[in-house]
């Protein structure tokens, strides 16, 4: 059986169980609210309950559980491994910058957070909206959990993780639902947040696309390094998008031009559908879209050369395909002992010009020519290709 010290609504005096180890000095109660001044240990099986506020300028250590339908207002200290329980309809909770070991979202309405909340062990979405405002912040440290999430309890609000690894967002806006998972985070001691918004400003892609301007998702990097993930968005697809051509596009910033992901996987759910990549996207701004056309031809070198071929494009040696995004790109052709013989630096020429087979305005005897060709991936991830181009005279 649980054992309670409650506060009751219609009483000026405490319960209290003289069975157990409390240090409870200087604790007054005015009707709903629950002030303590000094020291409060709550032992591991008590469950402290107020019908109001519960404000605390002294020090507790709680080890059981704390549950309250008014506001939390730590102004002094608070420590423990215990759970806090935010069970009324419309809260505050301010807990002076310190951690909180779980924190359970119950009750419904709006739980409004005050300067910094870190979260150490674990929190539980189950009902109400948990609301971080742009001077405010909700952190949750490397090894803590996220359990529950759903569209009547979600976080209203940028939400910020520590460590890499897989990490779920349980995020909304103005009640509506949109999750986001990142798969697979890598860097060196990432601390990422996101949140999401609606009404997307005017935004250019690289390929044409139609965007959905309705949500939008944004990621930051708080602290160490970020080396992209891959990522899933939860979105209400409607009719008639053709889900073959639903793309991600991700920026840099809403004044640079947006680069197209293709190749999504859509999985519908009860509740919305869950859009992902297994792109490791590393972007700062995303939002999904519907291609209009056809989709993007990936990369890929030609590799066969001939002077004296029909079609001019098997006269030198090009990149083909329209996949946007590639950056340090580097092309070499060498000889038979290794040594280059021809480079280029340039992605765009090599599409329009390529090599022709030649050095220094001569044309290379037939044969079998050793290539390296290096690049920076639209997903960031270095490539590098080696092979053999043939030239026929």
């Amino acid at each position: 059986m649980k054992k309670y010290f409650q506060f009751f609504k219609n009483r000026n005096a405490l319960a209290v169980l003289s069975a157990f180890t409390f240090l409870m000095p200087a604790i007054s109660s005015m009707a709903q609210n629950v002030n303590n001044e000094t020291t409060v240990f709550i032992p591991l099986g008590i469950e402290l309950y107020a019908c109001g506020n519960l404000v605390n300028t002294g020090f507790i250590q709680n080890n059981g559980s704390v549950s309250f339908e008014g506001d939390w207002l730590n102004q002094n200290v608070y420590q423990g491994t215990g759970i806090i329980l935010l069970e009324g309809i419309n809260q505050v909770i301010s807990n002076n910058n310190q951690a909180i070991e779980k924190l359970v979202i119950n009750g419904g309405g709006k739980k409004s957070i005050l300067t910094k909340l870190t979260i150490a062990g674990s929190i539980d979405f189950n009902i109400g909206i948990l609301i971080v405002s742009d001077d405010d912040t909700l952190c949750l440290n490397k090894n803590a959990t996220i359990n529950g999430g759903s569209a009547i309890s979600y976080v209203d609000g940028a939400l910020m993780t520590q460590g890499g690894g897989y990490k779920f967002f349980p995020i909304g806006k103005n009640g509506k639902y949109h999750p986001v998972e990142l798969l697979n985070i890598g860097g060196i001691e990432p601390m990422v947040e996101m949140e999401v918004f609606e009404n997307l400003p005017i935004i250019q892609t690289s390929i044409p696309t139609t965007i959905f301007q309705d949500v939008y998702w944004t990621r930051k990097t708080i602290g160490g390094t970020f080396d992209g993930s891959p990522v899933t968005f939860g979105y209400n697809i409607q009719d008639p998008i053709d889900v073959t051509k639903l793309v991600i596009a991700e920026g840099e910033s809403f004044t640079s031009e947006f680069a197209i992901r293709d190749n999504v996987s859509v999985e519908s759910s009860n509740a919305f559908d869950i859009v992902s990549t297994p792109r490791i996207l590393n972007g700062n701004v995303f939002v999904l879209g519907e291609l209009i056309g056809e989709p993007p031809h990936p990369y890929y070198l030609s590799t066969t050369l001939s002077p004296n071929a029909g079609n001019p494009d098997n006269r030198s040696i090009k990149v083909f395909g329209d996949e946007s995004g590639l950056s340090d790109f580097y092309f070499q052709v060498f000889n038979r002992w290794g040594l280059p013989i021809f480079e280029s630096r340039s992605y765009d020429t090599m599409k329009t010009e390529g090599w022709d087979g030649k050095q220094s305005g001569n044309l290379l005897p037939s044969g079998v020519y050793p290539y390296s060709v290096k690049y920076i991936d639209s997903s960031g991830k270095a490539i590098q290709n080696k092979g053999f181009i043939t030239i026929i005279q």
